[in-house]
């Protein structure tokens, strides 16, 4: 169904103020245009679609190649492949030199951690400062300590349960005389035949 515009002059010039000159208008062709139908779109639901340039945006990778170029005796430019090392690079250059030469004495690859230094898991050592060896000589003693705490008590408690044991059988066999049998009466003692 085919719309068409519309022109509505509104009343409000009788009720604005006197006071206030209105502003020419322009004149308005009295003639009938052609008149402009409006027809209503169909949007598309949902985003709209890319276009190729934004799809070829992303599946271009620009790769870029630096290039460190270092002045020569002669004035001119040498490429150089490698930056300048750091402090911290020249650091793990030597950490790794004397982690070859540990491989190379122990005939074995070596673990490594992220700062260059060895693992010293990987070499076997046991790293004990001498305070935790002072430590564990202490507790051996103390350990030979309790156990032969423990064997005294064990031995006391042995000793006085076999003197209980020997004077109670004393006391049963000398002291308490052996109870008496009862002797039973007898049935057909009062029978005569």
């Amino acid at each position: 169904m085919p719309y068409k515009q519309i022109y509505v002059e509104s009343d409000d010039e009788a009720d604005s103020d006197t006071t206030i000159e209105p502003e020419p208008q322009p004149e308005i062709n009295k003639e009938p245009e052609e008149e402009k139908v409006l027809i209503p779109l169909n949007k598309k639901k949902g985003r709209p679609a890319k276009t190729l340039e934004e799809k070829l945006a992303k599946k271009t990778i620009v790769r870029e190649k630096i290039i460190y170029m270092v002045p020569d005796d002669k004035g001119g430019y040498t490429e150089q492949k490698n930056k300048q090392l750091t402090a911290r690079d020249l650091k793990k250059i030597e950490e790794r030199k004397k982690v070859e030469e540990m491989e190379k004495e122990l005939g074995k690859k070596l673990l490594t951690k992220k700062n260059g230094k060895v693992d010293k898991r990987s070499i076997g050592e046991k790293t004990r400062t001498p305070a935790q060896i002072e430590a564990t000589k202490k507790m051996l003693e103390a350990n030979e300590k309790r156990r032969a705490a423990q064997k005294e008590l064990k031995n006391m408690k042995k000793e006085i349960k076999t003197k209980e044991v020997v004077k109670e059988a004393l006391n049963e066999v000398i002291y308490k005389p052996a109870p008496k049998q009862d002797i039973k009466p007898d049935p057909y003692a009062n029978i005569k035949f």
